[in-house]
């Protein structure tokens, strides 16, 4: 059985992680050949006395940071702590089924896989990376600090000759922390997700070629609006309702009337607006047009 390193990134998640935790302790996999890395990234709240529950555990590893490196900075941690030839990168409020591991390995069939990804091709939660693909082309690129890190990760494995797949390992996301409780919480979710967006920028300048394609980037430097629109209004799969969501699962309202409906289309209209404003004001930072 080939030997894994999981590494899971958590800040702020005392409701969840133990949960995590568990669920890779009971996976169906040979004891001996996989690893736990756990990065608390600098928590404020009681993570870090949560995991002292599992400091008994001989597979898992617990690094608790003083200050916040961001998701690149941290998973980059685990990486060069991962003693294995492959790593798994795996959120700390996704749980994974028994033969979670198992799954993602399989993927690895031959040398010429870089990447396998329980959740997109694209890479993100449940992706994990062979040594050999990361020692060609780098750990995660920290400009990035928050979203489309992993993309950027996968374009550079692709660019470098090795093959990604995606494969059925499937986990379940606990969204229950990230939900908004009031209009408060869900104007400040909002906006951050609105904010990370100034990184399409960023990958549209390093990786032009296949960010038009990922993006869906008309004239050279317009992303189609209705792909915005669909990402905010829950049709950006195929068999999405129309609601008021983001693509990471999270409704925040469901359509069950005719006012329902009008609020979400205004919605979806403000999300496209927003989200080009940000991609605008990043062209003038990064030097490279995109709205």
């Amino acid at each position: 059985m080939v030997n894994a390193s999981i590494v899971i990134l958590t800040f702020n998640r005392e409701e969840v992680i133990s949960k995590t935790v568990k669920a890779m302790l009971e996976l169906d996999y040979p004891e001996n050949n996989f690893e736990i890395i756990i990065i608390n990234d600098g928590s404020k709240d009681n993570t870090k006395k949560v995991l002292e529950e599992f400091k008994s555990e001989k597979k898992i590893t617990v690094v608790n940071n003083e200050k916040e490196k961001g998701p690149c900075g941290a998973r980059n941690q685990g990486i060069k702590i991962a003693k294995n030839d492959f790593v798994i990168i795996m959120d700390d409020d996704c749980i994974p089924e028994k033969n979670w591991l198992k799954q993602m390995m399989k993927g690895f069939d031959s040398d010429k896989v870089g990447m396998v990804s329980g959740y997109s091709i694209y890479g993100g939660t449940s992706t994990g990376f062979s040594r050999k693909a990361l020692d060609k082309t780098g750990l995660y690129d920290e400009k990035y600090f928050y979203y489309r890190e992993d993309t950027d990760l996968v374009f550079r494995i692709m660019d470098a000759g090795f093959e990604v797949k995606q494969v059925d390992a499937k986990y379940f996301h606990d969204h229950k922390m990230e939900k908004p409780k009031n209009l408060i919480d869900f104007l400040k979710h909002s906006w951050k997700r609105i904010k990370n967006h100034k990184n399409d920028v960023l990958l549209y300048k390093k990786n032009p070629e296949r960010t038009k394609k990922f993006l869906d980037i008309k004239l050279g430097f317009i992303v189609n609006p209705l792909n915005d629109f669909k990402a905010a209004t829950g049709l950006w799969h195929k068999k999405g309702k129309m609601n008021l969501s983001s693509p990471r699962g999270i409704v925040f309202l469901e359509n069950k009337s005719v006012l329902h409906n009008i609020i979400i289309l205004l919605g979806g209209i403000f999300y496209v607006i927003a989200v080009k404003s940000v991609r605008l004001y990043a062209s003038f930072k990064f030097k490279k047009l995109l709205v």
